[in-house]
């Protein structure tokens, strides 16, 4: 019996762990204690087979550890706010006693190793997902389309609005906005990728190339002007553009990256 108790009581301190750390990730809050918490939840779960509760009356002693978990961990001065923590830390108790369920039903009686490393496995997937789709809309409130007009080419991609771009022609010190190979393609597919690295690049408007730091790296990128761009109503005559063959679409989720005096200009 001594076993089965340790076994319940790891089992349980595990889950809601786990479950504070997803509240706070989801809330954005800091969570405190979390050990004491987790511990407190745990002991409780043992001791409430001891007592002969109705259906209605575990419901019951499951808010009001959802309740002790919350006041002992986080902090909150609204209503709105507990409110908040108490439903994400809910749903987080149903996800994990849930999949809990589905593993002991799909492998039968499980060990704790491998149900420490299913919950594990399962908060890290949550913790990448809603990092990713913070960091998706992040970047979202700072995408445009903007149009590119070349050489009687016209096309429209997505832009990031960069206010770390501040990188400028030296020779006419006007700004530079920094585009892929994608868009360099669709708007002069007349030059290639080898035509290119070997710096042939007649057709090119006022075409030179100019350094380009990142990361501690000093590049030289290839910069020239367009005809026009279109941003937010706006019209830019001759643009200068700066060609970058590094990948910034994954990063950024766009083609274009402004420069930062766009936005001085709006």
């Amino acid at each position: 019996m001594k076993i089965v108790i340790e076994y319940v009581l790891a089992e349980n301190f595990l889950i809601n762990f786990i479950i504070l750390k997803t509240t706070a990730l989801l809330t954005k809050e800091k969570c405190k204690l979390k050990f004491l918490s987790a511990f407190l939840c745990a002991c409780l779960t043992v001791v409430m087979p001891l007592f002969a509760l109705s259906s209605f009356g575990w419901f019951l002693v499951e808010i009001g550890q959802v309740i002790l978990a919350i006041c002992v961990s986080f902090k909150f001065k609204k209503v709105k706010k507990f409110a908040q923590i108490f439903l994400c830390y809910f749903a987080a108790t149903f996800l994990y006693g849930g999949a809990c369920y589905f593993l002991e039903g799909l492998f039968g009686q499980r060990t704790f190793l491998v149900l420490l490393a299913f919950i594990v496995a399962i908060y890290f997937v949550i913790k990448f997902l809603f990092k990713h789709f913070q960091r998706k809309k992040a970047v979202g409130q700072f995408c445009f389309d903007v149009e590119l007009e070349a050489s009687g080419r016209k096309g429209k991609w997505k832009a990031f609005l960069d206010s770390g771009n501040m990188l400028f022609d030296p020779l006419t010190d006007a700004p530079v906005t920094l585009i892929n190979f994608k868009v360099f393609s669709a708007l002069f597919s007349e030059i290639k990728l080898e035509d290119l690295l070997r710096k042939n690049v007649k057709g090119l408007r006022f075409a030179h190339y100019i350094n380009f730091n990142t990361l501690g790296s000093d590049n030289k990128i290839l910069v020239f002007q367009a005809d026009r761009l279109f941003f937010e109503g706006q019209i830019f005559e001759k643009p200068t553009l700066g060609l970058c063959l590094k990948n910034f679409n994954e990063a950024f989720g766009s083609d274009i990256i402004l420069n930062n005096t766009v936005v001085t200009c709006k």
